[in-house]
């Protein structure tokens, strides 16, 4: 048995809203406007006053209103221009192969007017729930009623939609572990989210704790300009030659007043901690049945967890009182499944989820780019048109009770296997072979292999010195083929 379209979506074209308006949500939206015997034209909600997403620097946030962007002042891509692009839409051939994160809102604001998504975008606009309105076959006739709030706009609008398309990132909710005593340290405690420029912490010693691609990055953005820089990581030693003031520690596990003090008892005085640990999931418009949002676990020095509508106020002070949206409609648990016991609740987490990509239950909610470890643009790629490929009923899925038992299973599998079930849809080296059985299964042009040859390059050179590797110049010869200059 396969899912079809329920029958309130087979009459007509489908009506799909798309939330966000960054890489994953213009890629949805341009993939539903070449499609128009299937699909009206989408409804892309976004919060912000222009597309870019994450890509969308901002110097510093409004007082009272959240920093969207994970971008500093300096940033330049970790990967090449070469696989980070859009297959059916290229970066300016005479950008280098490393590109300033600037290039690439031009590239994202380029690909909408190229497409012509931008008059299908409500801006300044916040979802403030999406409910499912089942039909008489229950998961499998549902449709949607998304609650929006338009700043300066008045009262909240309803709107109905066949299908959700969830394209929110995963770069804008910092993640800070819990450090022993550290409410009690005088120095500086920021997340790496915050982060812009390397002036601000000139003359000073800076810990950073994570060394993943974020970690070192910004250690070396800092290394000109501060006193002293330690990493602080449990991953093995680094095997290239790192600036004279850049030093490593093993992991931050205690802090006091005026030190920081490591897993291995080596005490460091510091005046600045700098979180580079990563992101939560953040979903504030999946309600549960009380209308309490699910993952949105509040800053460890905070006792309460906001419902939906007080955190969007908080967020957004903007907006008036009438975000105090009622409904009739039953509130149902998207997020969680009673079967598992909380996805690293502390890290945010996704609903049960069939291929990384389709609600199990409501397969017609689907989160384009919640992997990790992966190439975004060409990830988004291939899961919109697999979306909307089953929307369009030319690809069956399972039912979602099958889809829900798969998910289940990937959730066992991943905590019996010892691995943090934050990295659950971490992709890394199973990007290519997960792109691959998406166009094998809907039957799009697949990625072309070079993209794995650049990426491998890539993180080879990257490995051996990441001060210079940035310097490489890659020419595509062929989808089999690149030259490196």
């Amino acid at each position: 048995m396969g899912f079809s379209k329920p029958s309130n979506m087979a009459a007509g074209r489908l009506r799909v809203a798309v939330i966000g308006a960054g890489g994953a949500g213009l890629c949805s939206a341009r993939h539903i406007l070449s499609r128009p015997s299937a699909f009206q034209p989408p409804v892309v909600f976004e919060k912000m006053g222009q597309v870019g997403g994450t890509w969308l620097y901002t110097e510093e946030a409004d007082a009272g209103t959240p920093t969207h962007s994970s971008m500093y002042r300096d940033l330049q891509t970790n990967l090449p221009k070469e696989v980070m692009e859009f297959p059916d839409f290229a970066f300016d051939p005479s950008l280098p192969s490393f590109i300033h994160h600037s290039e690439v809102l031009k590239y994202l604001e380029d690909y909408a007017d190229r497409f012509s998504i931008r008059p299908h975008i409500k801006f300044n606009t916040w979802v403030v729930s999406i409910t499912p309105v089942l039909g008489e076959r229950k998961n499998a006739e549902v449709s949607w009623d998304v609650t929006s709030q338009t700043q300066g706009n008045g009262d909240p609008v309803t709107e109905r939609f066949d299908a959700i398309m969830v394209c929110v990132g995963h770069y804008s909710h910092p993640y800070m572990p819990h450090i022993e005593g550290l409410e009690e340290f005088q120095g500086q405690v920021l997340h790496s989210h915050y982060f812009r420029y390397p002036e601000a912490f000139s003359s000073r010693s800076v810990v950073l704790l994570g060394a993943g691609p974020s970690g070192v990055d910004i250690a070396l953005d800092l290394s000109p300009h501060a006193k002293q820089v330690i990493l602080s990581h449990r991953g093995p030693p680094s095997q290239w030659k790192s600036p004279e003031n850049l030093s490593f520690v093993p992991p931050v596990v205690r802090a006091t007043s005026t030190t920081l003090i490591c897993e291995d008892g080596t005490e460091i005085m510091a005046d600045a901690m700098l979180f580079c640990t990563g992101y939560k999931y953040h979903y504030p418009f999946l309600l549960t049945d009380s209308g309490v949002m699910v993952n949105q676990k509040m800053d460890q020095r905070e006792n309460l967890m906001p419902t939906n509508v007080d955190e969007l106020k908080k967020e957004n002070p903007q907006l008036n009182e009438t975000l105090n949206v009622e409904s009739d409609l039953p509130r149902v648990n998207l997020l969680e499944d009673e079967a598992i016991v909380g996805t690293d609740v502390e890290q945010g987490h996704l609903p049960p989820l069939y291929k990384h990509l389709f609600h199990a239950r409501y397969p017609t909610l689907g989160f384009i780019g919640a992997c990790k470890i992966v190439i975004p643009f060409p990830l988004f790629h291939c899961q919109v048109q697999f979306f909307l490929s089953v929307l369009e009923g030319k690809c069956q899925l399972p039912p979602p009770e099958e889809m829900l038992l798969e998910s289940r299973e990937e959730v066992v599998k991943t905590r019996n296997s010892g691995i943090p079930l934050k990295y659950l849809h971490r992709l890394a080296a199973n990007q290519w072979e997960y792109n691959q059985w998406l166009a094998d299964t809907t039957g799009f042009e697949p990625l072309a292999p070079v993209l794995v040859k650049i990426f491998e390059a890539t993180q080879d050179h990257r490995n051996i010195d990441p001060l210079l590797y940035r310097r490489l110049m890659f020419r595509i010869l062929n989808r089999e083929e690149f030259e490196m200059l």
